[in-house]
């Protein structure tokens, strides 16, 4: 007998044995064989006799000549015609599996397949073959008389053995914690460009919006509701053990410049490449996300990338190519309505027509009518590449890949492009020790369209000036050679923003870990990390000439930022992992981690230049240079860490964790804080009493425990002093005062959460639950208090308040079909939400930041507040009891009694509501009269597969939801300041006499908007259903081919379809939301763009 090859059976899996007489020594058998040195087409398949005498089994391995060392097994008396079969098992992409059993269905007979996932066996004609292999579904084929079969195999999505949590991993039976799992090889069925488009929808407590549609743009992404009032909600996210910034505003340099140019932020996940990672896990209870301390009050993501797999390397290449379009258009008035618009509010207002009848019809005949939505948007054609190189064998893995994203907006002249390079490897140095490395670079470059800013003018906006520009002037004049070209002498029209505005970022991001791990024992391993985390950003604009800011300068601005920040890590933790006496099991893990943050930034903005050629490269030559601003700042975090999670029997479950962290943005006492939590759960499924036979798996789990926000601006808890000027006898000179107010007392806020859950698993596992019921408590909220004027200083930062937020997550899978090779899988999820101010101490309101908005001041004033016994960003404004039908209303309204305003009503304005009942209208009538948080969320998925045909969809929604439409503001309240568009809506239910309307007011020529009231019909219900995705992929199997293993090929559609009464372009847009206090508006802000795809993905 030739000698065992110990490396061909540490790489064979343990195979799946039929339960029955002889099942062991058969097992025994098929490893023995199988490890037989033999050739790669040789097979390892058994076959024997088996007999009984008494109490004794014997197992029968007749001899064998030729390279085919398999044993024939027959019962005894049941010899018939056999053949012999030979075969090939394969994934449903071409690759070959090793170690498949192949068993024919009532017998012992079985094979398992080799490292080309080849097998041999003989077995009658029309046998039946039952295929298994861990981790993808059982499948039974027919023989037929078929001496060559060809099996493909279905990847199982059976519930996870284990959770990926903080620094490690736990079995699922074990976890008493709260946790979603996103596996982006089941998104990538929709090839997903970005990771929040992959979560979107599918994990149930997890709302994620877009502040706007442009590639590589901000995003909104809270677990379990908004915890603090003036702080982030932004959840703590970890890539391969390394938390990375997820402060949107660190993302973007020169944030806080005037002029329109301070935008929404970018996506901190922007530079991730989605076909890096393997999966996405949402930590969301106390248990769970306590072992990150200060930093896990807003849940934790944790995102894996991948690694190499076992079998022969591998190469990928994959390539999308996508159309992108504006989902819908919002009517706007056309020439003739435009008219009609403008000689109705001139006589509304006293005053004559402002064209004649005559003229009317001139322009009717030459008017070009212009709709400015389609000169700035587009349907541009996208493009994405992957090249990927992996493999694993029994001593090291890795995976190398690099990536080119070139993403155009819909918005003209804007676009997002990414190269991206990762290398991910893991040697086993000895047999105790292992060394890896993780490390992703990407630069990205992105160009910014010029949409939502906070000034909302429409010179600087080209998507509230596509909607309020008038339709009888064209963007385009003739040259003298008889040609087309942009009339640059049109100041201010959004074709010119968008094509002369330059707005550009340059994007380096630096992600690398490096790994140490040393097994001490079998059950004790030591593992030391070093990880840095680089990111650089370098901002340019330029408005030039013809642009609202660019003469407001006059003569050109120009503005430049930069922005580095860089962050390193180290860790050492201690795992412990063992199971003592068969149901004793405990797994534990210690460690300490030192973390530490270095910021620099600069920016400057010159304004006035001789000539708009050199934008902002000729920064030097401006009349009015501007002061280089600069900045930097510091600050650690270090930890002390532990968890222990002990299960007794697989039915009684503890976790215990505790973390202790101190950081330099405190001071004093309150530099250190202990962060704790309990987990308790109880398998009741395993217990000897529970026999049913609808349910085959039950646990219930509770937590409780404690997290923290370190949110805090870095120097707030120390005094900080700034250039002024002051009056020293007859000069005024430079000297630096006290800026701000200290308080040394400042502490982290703390989040207390209880949890309490249940897993149930019906019919084995075909239908799968998991519900939570929760309730976050959040105190000490970090509040800048504004002081009075006698105090010299504006305002302190201070600890007081509290928020709440409570709700109910449900998770659901069911297998809906699962015959032969059709599969069907359906999935959902349903969120409740409640959200509620409870207490802001001495204060009873907290304002949000304040808007100018498109020609009409509305003087700064906030539109959001937090208040006790509403929810944070609650939307603050004036009810209206509709619209005045006739002068005796005005005249006998009390809510005018002691207005000094009530002479300039007339029969169709505004009905407000005087809320305090003082005879006028001001703004102690202020109140809330809506909120941006949904009542409750839900989505919905399923998965189709026959063969190596797939189809998936994606449907999400939310309920109860609102947006302040701004936009509305600007082109929806039938004012005709500057000669400007109005919305089709607002126009159709204008008053025009006694009954015709009691919402919308009369067409005027008023340059004073309402009064500068934001009126409660601004706030709008913003619920909707939408058909997220639909996509169909087939894969072309290639065994023939000795280049090409497998292609597979897809389309797909992206933001297909919404359902919603929002009249604006997208519903699930949150413009400026990575602000608390600002949250749910809509202001010029571009929606999701509709988007088709088709692309391949070639195996080597």
């Amino acid at each position: 007998m030739k000698k065992l090859d110990n490396k061909r059976i540490s790489r064979f899996p343990f195979p799946e044995v039929p339960k029955g007489s002889g099942s062991m020594k058969l097992m025994l058998a098929v490893l023995f064989l199988g490890a037989l040195e033999m050739p790669a087409s040789a097979s390892a398949a058994v076959t024997g006799t088996t007999s009984e005498a008494g109490t004794k089994k014997h197992l029968v391995l007749p001899k064998h000549s030729g390279s085919n060392r398999a044993a024939a097994i027959t019962r005894k008396g049941t010899r018939r015609a056999d053949i012999t079969v030979k075969g090939k098992v394969t994934s449903v992409t071409g690759e070959p599996l090793i170690g498949v059993t192949v068993l024919q269905k009532g017998t012992t007979r079985v094979a398992v397949t080799d490292v080309e996932g080849n097998f041999t066996m003989v077995v009658p004609e029309n046998a039946v073959l039952e295929v298994s292999y861990v981790g993808f579904e059982k499948q039974e084929v027919n023989v037929a008389g078929r001496t060559q079969i060809n099996i493909e195999l279905q990847g199982s999505v059976a519930l996870e053995e284990v959770v990926v949590v903080g620094y490690g991993t736990i079995e699922k039976s074990d976890f008493t914690g709260s946790s979603s799992t996103v596996k982006i090889e089941n998104a990538n069925d929709n090839r997903v460009i970005s990771v929040p488009e992959a979560i979107q929808g599918r994990v149930a407590g997890v709302q994620i919006m877009n502040n706007t549609g442009q590639p590589g743009s901000g995003m909104t992404f809270n677990i379990r509701g908004m915890t603090s009032v003036t702080g982030s909600s932004q959840p703590l996210i970890v890539v391969d053990g390394q938390p990375i910034d997820s402060d949107q505003g660190n993302t973007i340099p020169g944030g806080g410049m005037d002029g329109g140019n301070d935008i929404p932020p970018a996506d901190p996940l922007a530079s991730l490449n989605t076909d890096d990672i393997e999966s996405i896990e949402i930590l969301k209870d106390a248990s769970s996300v306590a072992i990150y301390g200060s930093r896990g009050a807003n849940g934790v993501v944790l995102i894996t990338t991948k690694s190499g797999k076992e079998g022969r390397d591998r190469i990928s290449f994959s390539s999308r190519f996508d159309v992108s379009m504006l989902p819908k258009k919002l009517k706007v008035l056309n020439t003739r309505d435009y008219l009609n618009y403008r000689n109705e509010a001139s006589l509304n207002d006293g005053k004559d027509s402002v064209y004649t009848h005559m003229e009317v019809d001139s322009i009717l005949r030459k008017s070009p009518n212009i709709d400015w939505q389609d000169e700035v948007y587009s349907s541009p054609i996208n493009h994405t590449q992957q090249l990927s190189f992996s493999g694993k064998d029994e001593k090291s893995s890795y995976l190398l890949s690099a990536n080119y994203t070139d993403q155009e907006s819909i918005l003209t002249n804007a676009d997002f492009k990414r190269y991206g390079l990762r290398l991910n490897y893991t040697r086993e140095v000895t047999k105790k020790l292992t060394v890896g490395i993780r490390t992703y670079f990407s630069i990205a470059d992105r160009n910014y369209g010029q949409e939502s800013n906070w000034t909302g003018i429409l010179g600087s906006s080209a998507v509230l000036g596509a909607l309020s520009f008038n339709p009888l002037r064209t963007p385009y004049v003739i040259n003298d050679e008889g040609a087309s070209e942009l009339d640059e002498n049109f100041t201010n029209s959004p074709t010119l923003v968008t094509t002369k505005v330059k707005d550009k970022t340059k994007i380096r991001t630096l992600i690398s870990n490096l790994t140490l791990d040393y097994k001490l024992s079998k059950s004790l391993k030591y593992s030391l990390k070093g990880g840095v985390n680089d990111l650089s950003s370098f901002r340019q604009i330029y408005n030039p000439t013809g642009t609202f800011i660019g003469d407001t300068a006059p003569g050109g601005s120009a503005s430049q930022a930069e922005n580095t920040g860089f962050n390193y890590l180290v860790e050492h933790l201690l795992s412990y992992n063992k199971t003592f006496v068969r149901t004793h099991r405990i797994n534990a893990v210690a460690g300490y981690t030192y973390q530490k943050w270095e910021n620099r930034s600069s920016s400057n903005t010159s304004m006035t230049f001789p000539s708009d050629a050199l934008t902002y490269y000729n920064m030097q030559s401006a009349t009015n240079p501007g002061r280089m601003i600069t900045g930097a700042s510091m600050r650690a975090l270090q930890s002390v860490l532990g968890r222990v999670n002990y299960s007794y029997d697989k039915r009684y479950l503890f976790t215990l964790t505790g973390r202790y962290d101190g950081a330099t943005r405190l001071s004093g006492a309150n530099k250190w804080a202990f962060f704790p939590s309990v987990g308790l759960g109880w398998n009741v499924s395993n217990e000897d009493f529970f026999k049913n036979k609808y349910v085959n798996f039950l646990k219930l789990r509770a937590s409780i425990g404690v997290a923290g926000n370190e949110n805090i601006s870095i120097g707030a808890t120390q005094a900080k002093y700034g250039l002024n000027y002051v009056v020293l006898g007859p000069n005024i000179v430079p000297s630096y005062t006290m800026a701000d107010f200290e308080n040394p007392n400042l502490k982290w806020e703390t989040t207390t959460q209880m949890n309490v859950g249940a897993e149930v698993g019906f019919f084995n596992d075909r239908l799968t639950l998991d519900v939570d019921v929760y309730k976050k408590n959040t105190r000490d909220l970090l509040i800048n208090l504004t002081l009075p004027g006698s105090a010299g200083y504006s305002d302190y930062f201070t600890n007081l308040g509290e928020v709440m937020n409570q709700g109910v997550d449900i998770e659901g899978n069911l297998k809906v079909i699962q015959a032969g090779q059709h599969r069907l899988d359906v999935g959902g999820n349903f969120s409740i939400f409640e959200n509620k101010v409870l207490d802001l101490g001495p204060t009873d309101i907290l304002y949000g930041r304040g808007y100018f908005a498109g020609g009409a001041v509305l003087l700064s004033q906030a539109v959001h507040v937090a208040r006790p016994g509403d929810p944070i960003s609650s939307f603050w404004g004036y009810k209206t009891a509709g619209v005045y039908q006739s002068q005796e209303e005005i005249n006998a309204d009390p809510a005018l009694a002691n207005d000094n305003t009530r002479p300039t009503y007339k029969p169709g304005d505004v009905k407000w509501v005087d809320f305090n009942g003082d005879g006028q209208i001001n703004s102690s009538d202020k109140t809330i009269i809506g909120n941006p948080s949904a009542d409750f969320t839900y989505g919905f998925n399923a998965n189709y597969s026959y063969k190596r045909f797939t189809l998936g969809i994606n449907v999400f929604g939310s309920y109860g939801n609102e947006l302040i439409n701004l936009t509305r503001w600007v082109v929806g309240i039938n004012n005709t300041t500057g000669n400007y568009n109005l919305l089709q809506s607002a126009y159709d239910g204008r008053w025009r006499g006694e009954g015709t309307s009691n919402q919308m007011p009369r067409v005027t020529t008023n340059g004073v908007r309402l009064y500068q009231r934001v009126p409660d019909w601004l706030v709008e219900d913003a619920s909707f259903v939408r058909l997220q995705s639909v996509n169909i992929g087939y894969v072309f199997n290639m065994p023939k081919n000795p280049i090409v293993r497998s292609v597979r090929a897809f389309v797909s559609g992206t933001n297909l379809y919404t359902w919603t009464k929002y009249s604006g372009y997208d519903p699930n847009i949150n413009a400026f939301g990575h602000l608390a206090l600002n949250r749910g508006v809509d202001l010029g802000t571009m929606g999701q763009p509709r988007t088709f795809s088709t692309g391949f993905e070639v195996n080597f």
